[in-house]
């Protein structure tokens, strides 16, 4: 472990006894794991104020401390959930400036809580990610007719042709497959 992750876990305050946490081992390897590309994402979207990107990205690790839950095989890799939380975090600490007079020699931020593209971008990234995730999940012949079909926007008999199946074995594949990629996207929370 890295001296700063050292340094993050001690100063880290601990959970109150009702809030669950993750073991310090878990932690660590969490930190060490993401905690680059989080800063890296908030670091970009605070035009270089390193101090607040810092800020921003400890809140975040301290969040997911009290979330053990993220961790769990059900949720994929806990960037994502890392990512969404350090954009919350940007945007409510947009919101609450604005409540209050502009300080002297900071950059302006309000766009970034003005701009709805920057929650679409992040959204349309994240939503991109777990549809990848989703797809790998499926078999490589249902994987092959949905790509075939919507990704490179083939016919049925085309499709058929290509792979050397015949046209109802496309669409009974293209059916299952379907199912199947609705049911990991359920896991993975894009669909109710």
């Amino acid at each position: 472990m890295t001296e700063r992750a050292q340094d993050f876990v001690t100063q880290t305050p601990s959970a109150p006894a009702d809030r669950p946490r993750m073991a310090d081992a878990e932690f660590r390897t969490l930190l060490t794991t993401h905690r680059r590309a989080v800063h890296g994402y908030l670091a970009k979207r605070t035009l270089g104020d390193a101090q607040l990107a810092e800020d921003l990205t400890q809140e975040t690790f301290v969040r997911a401390w009290h979330h053990p839950e993220i961790l769990s095989a059900q949720q994929g890799t806990p960037l994502r959930w890392l990512y969404r939380v350090a954009r919350n975090l940007l945007i409510d600490h947009l919101r609450a400036r604005g409540s209050r007079p502009t300080e002297v020699g900071s950059p302006d931020l309000t766009v970034f809580a003005e701009e709805p593209a920057l929650g679409n971008e992040i959204d349309r990234l994240l939503n991109n990610w777990s549809v990848r995730q989703a797809l790998s999940a499926l078999t490589e012949a249902h994987r092959a007719v949905l790509t075939e079909i919507y990704f490179n926007h083939r016919s049925l008999s085309e499709t058929a042709e290509l792979l050397g199946v015949p046209e109802g074995t496309v669409k009974s594949r293209c059916f299952y497959a379907i199912r199947a990629l609705r049911l990991a996207l359920r896991e993975h929370g894009l669909v109710p």
